[in-house]
């Protein structure tokens, strides 16, 4: 089951229209990685999660500057 952090992280991507695949590249992971994360199935870590929101948080200034 995905935690509470993966519910917003998907919130804040359909919100802001970025995509899973343009998040996994600005974390350096895979698109298919990503989606295992967001569902719960790999990565629950505090450190995947952080890079996960700081990466989130990076592609919204970058949407938000254009």
């Amino acid at each position: 089951m995905a935690q509470d952090w993966t519910t917003e992280v998907v919130a804040r991507m359909h919100a802001a229209g970025i995509t899973g695949k343009q998040l996994a590249i600005a974390c350096g992971i895979t698109n298919s990685y990503l989606s295992a994360v967001l569902h719960g199935k790999k990565g629950q870590g505090t450190l995947t999660q952080q890079k996960i929101r700081n990466a989130l948080e990076k592609c919204e200034r970058e949407r938000s500057d254009k």
